[in-house]
């Protein structure tokens, strides 16, 4: 099992005037990530586009703040692939940081909040399609299968969903090939595949909370529920080793 990339996602009522905090950004988060970048859209205008973007100083995170919510996303490499609770610690003492941001410029509620970890399981020697075709039912057709994803949603104590996606994933080498008598010019020959098999996306989040009670939370509950979505992660991936 590998662990590709993370991200941790809070939504919280929109601030239009997020960009005017990109100082108080960085002085925050200055001892791992370097200067943030601004985006001059006008307030009003697609509120999901980031008005403020800061990368960490290694290149392995970025941290978007957007007039609705914060984004942080992790990929990840040498010994944190293959270690989750690397990545745990890692990205919980991330979050620290953003809650204590978020207090220091004035956003004391949040709507919801989440963690998607994206991983690829371990198959052995195992073909991704036979692998997969126990998790079918009898109606899907077994034959000739070239790609497979299955999702499912649940309800944990009527707050958290968690949404599952396990599929087949294939990834390509496009090679350039030139056009015989004619300098310059190059075509698309037929892509190479070299690396296929199985992922798994979990996504834990708080939102059927918001969504069907209506109900606001404070952000100093914020740590409180990141550390319920990383024991519910852990459950779930501990399913699939």
């Amino acid at each position: 099992m590998k662990f590709i990339q993370a991200q941790f996602s809070l939504k919280y009522e929109p601030q239009l005037k997020i960009r005017r905090f990109a100082n108080d950004i960085e002085d925050c988060l200055q001892q791992y990530y370097g200067i943030p970048q601004t985006n001059t859209l006008p307030d009003e205008y697609d509120l999901e586009t980031p008005r403020v973007m800061i990368s960490s100083k290694n290149g392995h995170s970025q941290i978007n703040f957007s007039p609705i919510s914060v984004d942080f996303i992790a990929n990840f490499d040498n010994e944190f692939m293959n270690d989750f609770l690397k990545t745990r610690e890692y990205i919980q003492e991330r979050i620290k940081l953003i809650v204590e941001l978020l207090k220091k410029i004035s956003i004391n509620e949040y709507l919801f909040c989440g963690i998607t970890y994206n991983i690829r399981l371990d198959i052995g020697e195992q073909r991704p399609i036979e692998y997969i075709k126990k998790y079918l039912g009898d109606n899907i057709p077994n034959e000739n299968l070239y790609e497979v994803s299955q999702n499912v949603a649940c309800v944990k104590d009527d707050k958290f969903f968690i949404n599952q996606q396990i599929g087949t994933y294939k990834e390509f080498q496009k090679r350039l090939d030139s056009v015989p008598n004619v300098p310059g010019l190059v075509k698309i020959a037929n892509e190479e595949i070299i690396s296929e098999g199985i992922s798994l996306a979990l996504d834990i989040n708080s939102r059927y909370q918001y969504v069907y009670q209506d109900k606001k939370n404070s952000i100093n509950d914020c740590l409180m529920d990141v550390d319920i979505i990383f024991s519910l992660l852990t459950e779930n991936i501990d399913r699939w080793r």
